[in-house]
């Protein structure tokens, strides 16, 4: 910012009391150039009636030469002959005869007087292109170093409020002047989403708004200075990509006018700015669609567990009940007794399919709400493997729990769905007949629970993917599933605060284990967002 005041001094004066302070630092500065070099033609002077005869009129007129270049270099042009003048004069009057007057008895004199000017009027020449050159470097400098805070104090926003707020607070502190930034709301009107002050011209004058809404849907400036709405206080100019306009930037001018350097730096301002809000814009419809597609999947998820996962048990019950019905006296209790079973395991299956959709639905909303109460991690394992049975009757069931086992404060019938989920799963995809591990470890702080099977395992890049929603790996035979039941489980055991992950046995198979932690029941009284 300061640096920007200062080298823009006479395009608002009146910004700041440190330009003025500058103002008056620069001028003190050239008074001691002009003050310096008049003592140089005063020294001289004096030496060369000292000791004139011993230098020569050749030396002297050398040593004059000396307060005219510094003055060309310090003072630029004009003072610069001044002083070259002051100093032609002096060695005129001193020491070319006739002495103490201004006329010359040899006019080769003359010559001599005209090198100085010569020479004060070119070095002069050279010394102001310099500092022009200087001051247009500080200038690009100082312009390029406004651009880079700005873009860099927008890149990592994430919120619009925030964005809206650091452009206005970046373009005023730059500029020295107020600054509002207007975005369009849903209905086309513009809005102030930010102003450096409350109750400026920007924000209350009827003219302004006029202005920032005509700048807003023509994309041209408006305001002071311009031919649409010059009444108004501010000086308008929209924020834009190539695409739109997203918005408007309001400058009020400390003068009547902006200078064109300011004006081209206050669009490069505005631009970033564009950039920054259609960033935000993009990421905000990025994360709408990417919702779409979620919802899509899900919608998706759910035609094809209704027509096959619900489907396919639903003509199984359907036909069982039929036969019951209609043809009850063809049937002996053994028959019957598998018709109903039959309708059991249907009923059985929809009833996991349902839950795990209402699970999932229930994880979506962004939280679930833990009922905890001291557990025993034995008996719900225990409990899990007695409704399971009818699935489990195939398989050779091995626990491993050690004894005396700490108690855990968690969601009793939580934690036995994730172990109904991965039983399923593991009886899935094992071959009949093969072994299925139920172990049980205690760790500082955390409980172990870990269910293998001797299935075909995964590939090592899905060991994580396996937990994402839909995710169903390869399997040799047509296994079933909408492949939620995973993905629950992840969503229970991160809201009790625990871990669950999957990796493949050394001798085949699948393992998966998840932690629970011990004694850290104050942290799972209340709702706990997912993801936390």
């Amino acid at each position: 910012m300061n640096d920007y005041m200062e080298y823009d001094v006479e395009a608002a004066p009146e910004a700041s009391g440190e330009k003025t302070g500058n103002k008056i630092l620069w001028w003190k500065k050239k008074t001691w150039s002009v003050v310096f070099s008049l003592l140089m033609v005063v020294l001289i002077t004096l030496l060369g009636k000292r000791y004139g005869d011993y230098l020569g009129l050749t030396n002297m007129g050398m040593l004059y030469l000396l307060p005219v270049v510094f003055a060309s270099a310090r003072l630029g042009v004009t003072p610069s002959v001044i002083i070259a003048l002051i100093s032609v004069i002096s060695f005129d009057i001193f020491f070319v005869p006739p002495m103490l007057k201004l006329t010359v008895n040899d006019i080769r004199y003359l010559i001599t007087f005209v090198v100085f000017m010569v020479v004060a009027f070119t070095t002069g020449n050279i010394a102001d292109h310099l500092r022009f050159r200087i001051k247009e470097s500080l200038h690009r400098e100082t312009r390029t170093r406004a651009l880079y805070n700005l873009a860099r104090g927008l890149s990592a926003v994430t919120d619009m409020d925030l964005l809206a707020r650091q452009v206005v607070d970046h373009v005023s502190q730059t500029i020295a002047t107020e600054v509002a930034l207007y975005l369009p709301e849903k209905n086309g009107s513009l809005k102030i989403a930010a102003a450096s002050k409350a109750f400026s011209d920007l924000v209350l004058g009827p003219n302004d708004l006029a202005a920032a809404d005509w700048a807003f849907k023509n994309s041209q400036h408006s305001g002071v200075g311009t031919d649409a709405f010059p009444g108004a206080k501010g000086f308008y100019l929209p924020v834009q990509t190539e695409a739109k306009t997203l918005g408007v930037l309001g400058v009020k001018p400390t003068r009547q006018l902006f200078s064109a350097e300011q004006t081209d730096l206050l669009e490069a301002l505005a631009g970033l700015a564009a950039l920054a809000i259609g960033r935000l814009q993009l990421a905000a419809e990025a994360q709408a669609i990417k919702a779409m597609e979620e919802s899509e999947r899900l919608r998706t998820a759910l035609f094809n567990s209704i027509s096959h996962e619900m489907k396919t048990p639903l003509a199984s019950i359907l036909g069982a009940v039929s036969s019951l019905v209609d043809d009850e006296a063809l049937y002996n209790e053994e028959q019957k007794s598998t018709l109903l079973l039959s309708i059991k395991q249907g009923a059985l299956r929809m009833n996991r399919v349902v839950g795990n959709l209402l699970d999932m639905a229930r994880l979506e909303s962004g939280y679930i709400r833990l009922n905890t109460d001291w557990c025993d991690i034995q008996d719900i394992i225990g409990v899990t493997l007695r409704e399971n049975r009818d699935i489990l009757h195939e398989h050779q069931v091995k626990i491993n729990i050690p004894e005396n086992i700490s108690l855990i404060r968690v969601d009793y019938g939580l934690i036995e769905q994730v172990l109904n989920n991965l039983l399923h799963n593991a009886v899935k995809y094992s071959p009949s007949g093969s072994e299925i591990e139920v172990s049980v470890r205690e760790a500082p702080g955390e409980l172990q629970v870990s269910i293998a099977d001797q299935g075909p395992g995964v590939a090592a890049s899905d060991e994580k993917r396996i937990f994402n929603k839909f995710y169903r790996f390869q399997s040799p035979g047509h296994v079933s599933g909408t492949g939620l039941g995973l993905s629950i489980c992840r969503g229970i055991i991160e809201a009790h605060r625990g871990l669950i992950w999957a990796k493949n046995r050394p001798d085949g198979g699948l393992l998966v284990s998840f932690t629970l932690p011990v004694d850290n029941s104050s942290q799972l009284l209340e709702p706990i967002p997912r993801g936390e």
